[in-house]
């Protein structure tokens, strides 16, 4: 045991500190670094695939280690103040790489002062339920918390799971998010009935009239769940009333004719998905839309979800040619112009937060342009 009247302890403790400084300052660098070189593509003149597969051969960062440092160091372009606490090593990767999920130029001074003392986990647990321009002192909100699955399965499994990514984003949207694909994947094999007269596979959505929170049912426990999900069920929704008698809103023939109507599947330009067809109201029912058939149009739970984001926006009505726009305005499948989308957002849903879903979408899209390939090495 090591004597504490001995300098051995005290040296000790300045090295580690001395080399958590250099880490911090490293990773600082190695983040501007990563995203200089996805910006300027420097995988294709080198032969490799893509920029992940690149950055695992020659820095030995796994896919999502790469991703979280340029999602980190994108973010600090922004946050100046954040920037230069990691460049001095003042804090560690760790706990900067948490504050920018919830830093902004506003409120980034207060969210370094609030957490100056804090451990990482501690900084993780108050960072947890907040959205991006929260500030410390802000009350967490159920909603904005994300959930955590963590699986160990074998080599064959995981490159399964790969492919089944891919071939969702194919068959749906490049620009699905893993999480979204997840969600593919879940309501696939829930599947639906064979009448699609009927509703899709249904879950249960509680909202509270009162303070429209909302929740949805998962194997016994509530889950609180964005507002706009329970705008999306009420799309195509069953009512139970206090007897527990349950009634169809949209009529089983209109149904029938709207899926007929769209050959069976998603009416998303390209998209391939038949299972989990969703109808959608053109015109929302709270503005005085109807269930004609006109209103309605057929939708994959991923595209359907994309609308009520914000995300994707629909013109035209159900009996003529539709017009699928991305949130910027342009045609759908044309490319993403960046950042002006988060004010096109706004705009065209002003009561979601856009910082949060257009950060999302926007991530999902420079990451599938450039791992879509190699989804499964």
């Amino acid at each position: 045991m090591s004597d504490l009247a001995s300098p051995e302890w005290e040296l000790a403790h300045r090295e580690l500190v001395r080399l958590s400084v250099a880490q911090a300052a490293h990773e600082h660098t190695l983040g501007k670094a990563l995203l200089r070189a996805l910006r300027v593509e420097v995988w294709r003149p080198m032969g490799f695939a893509t920029f992940i597969e690149y950055a695992e051969r020659v820095v030995g960062l796994r896919p999502r280690q790469t991703e979280e440092r340029l999602r980190v160091a994108q973010a600090l372009e922004k946050l100046p103040r954040m920037s230069e606490t990691l460049a001095q090593g003042l804090r560690p990767f760790s706990a900067v790489r948490e504050l920018t999920r919830v830093a902004t130029p506003e409120t980034e001074g207060d969210w370094l002062a609030a957490t100056d003392v804090l451990s990482v986990g501690e900084i993780a647990k108050m960072v947890a339920g907040r959205r991006p321009g929260d500030r410390p002192d802000d009350p967490p909100c159920e909603v904005a918390r994300r959930h955590i699955i963590v699986l160990d399965v074998s080599a064959e499994t995981y490159a399964l799971y790969r492919e089944a990514q891919a071939k969702i984003r194919r068959d749906t949207d490049e620009r699905l998010s893993e999480g979204d694909g997840l969600l593919v994947m879940a309501r696939t094999i829930l599947g639906g009935p064979a009448d699609t007269g009927r509703s899709s596979y249904q879950v249960r959505v509680t909202q509270c009239e009162t303070c429209c929170r909302a929740t949805v049912d998962g194997r016994g426990q509530a889950v609180t769940v964005d507002p706009t999900v329970a705008e999306l069920a009420a799309c195509d929704a069953q009512r139970v009333d206090d007897t527990g008698k349950a009634t169809q809103e949209i009529p089983p023939a209109t149904r029938r004719l709207v899926v007929r109507r769209h050959h069976g599947k998603c009416a998303v330009p390209g998209c391939r998905n038949t299972k989990f067809i969703d109808l959608h109201h053109l015109r929302s029912r709270s503005e005085g839309g109807s269930h004609d058939p006109a209103n309605l149009t057929a939708l994959c739970g991923a595209h359907h979800t994309a609308v009520h984001r914000g995300a994707l926006v629909i013109e035209g009505t159900g009996s003529t040619d539709l017009l699928f726009r991305h949130a910027d305005g342009s045609s759908y499948g044309a490319s993403f112009k960046g950042s002006d989308s988060v004010e096109i957002v706004t705009t065209v849903r002003p009561h979601v937060r856009a910082e949060g879903t257009v950060t999302e979408e926007l991530w999902s899209g420079l990451r599938t342009a450039h791992e879509a390939s190699v989804l499964a090495s």
